[in-house]
């Protein structure tokens, strides 16, 4: 029974080897590639850039500090901290950036 077990194990390897080590390299690599993905799409946008004064969840006043693929670093002015946000996770924060001064009429 057991070498029965071996054989058809080795069988399926041996046929479907590769599949299967597609297969597991797919998955270990769909995490790294969606943070990649998350990381180039908050970078490609002028919307947060460095240097920017923001305030996060509307009370934590902010300046961005240095973007980067997988990470962003804030200056937080209340707690004379930096603070570390991976990429993925920047869209939870709720952050809020001022219009410019100059560039301000009245829309309605």
């Amino acid at each position: 029974m057991i070498e029965s077990i071996k054989a058809i194990v080795q069988h399926l390897i041996s046929e479907w080897g590769w599949a299967i080590a597609i297969a597991l390299l797919t998955i270990a690599m769909k995490d790294a590639l969606s943070k990649l993905w998350l990381g180039i799409q908050f970078l490609w946008g002028n919307d947060f850039n460095v240097d920017d004064i923001v305030y996060i969840n509307g009370n934590k006043k902010a300046r961005i500090v240095r973007q980067g693929i997988f990470k962003t670093t804030f200056y937080l002015y209340e707690h004379d901290r930096k603070f570390i946000v991976p990429n993925d996770r920047i869209w939870t924060l709720n952050l809020e950036k001022e219009l410019p001064k100059e560039n301000t009429r009245n829309i309605y």
